[in-house]
């Protein structure tokens, strides 16, 4: 055999030379790799792929870890906002050119005021009155009004069948009226209104 090894021979290693372990040892360098891997994945992945840390299986694993951990940590820290369902409200449509109500009721009113003063002036140059613009429906309606007034008039008599006038006041010269009574039931009784004290009276 020549007194050499057949152990040695079969492993293509030259006598006397140590073979490499199969397990190889984390250095410095790579346990730093490591490191910044897990804590900086951008940095620690380039000096990974850099310089060629540990063999090209074990940097795609990690190259893969990283991957995970920065998506996880990008999920995360982006702020979630929560969406609150609204049911949609249907709104009245808007006008698109309102009209000016209030505007044009003042205008009118205006115009109708102007006309009314200026045919008020011309009767009264020729000697006529507020009334005389007024419609026959309008004076007679005025003119029932006034008659009710009347009549709903309080005025003044004495007692028993001695009364004759009914006064405006309750003393009439020398004369005291202590009863109580209105201008239509004065009438109603057959009572004059007196000539001295005028009281309201309605005319023929």
């Amino acid at each position: 055999m020549n007194g050499k090894n057949p152990r040695s021979r079969a492993s293509g290693y030259t006598a006397g030379v140590e073979r490499p372990s199969a397990e190889r040892a984390i250095t410095l360098r790579g346990l730093v790799g490591l490191v910044l891997t897990v804590l900086l994945p951008p940095l620690g992945l380039f000096l990974l792929w850099r310089y060629g840390i540990f063999r090209a299986r074990g940097r795609m694993l990690l190259t893969t870890l990283a991957t995970v951990e920065m998506t996880a940590l990008v999920v995360l820290m982006t702020p979630h906002q929560e969406l609150t369902p609204r049911m949609p409200v249907p709104a009245p449509p808007a006008l698109v050119t309102p009209s000016p109500t209030e505007e044009v009721l003042t205008a009118l009113y205006n115009s109708e005021e102007l006309v009314y003063q200026n045919k008020l002036e011309q009767v009264k140059a020729a000697g006529g009155t507020e009334r005389d613009l007024l419609t026959e429906e309008e004076k007679l309606e005025i003119a029932n009004d006034e008659t009710e007034a009347i009549y709903d008039t309080i005025v003044y008599s004495v007692y028993g069948s001695e009364a004759v006038y009914y006064h405006a006041t309750k003393v009439c010269r020398t004369q005291t009226n202590g009863r109580e009574l209105t201008v239509r039931d004065a009438l109603r009784e057959g009572l004059e209104p007196c000539p001295n004290c005028n009281p309201p009276t309605i005319d023929s």
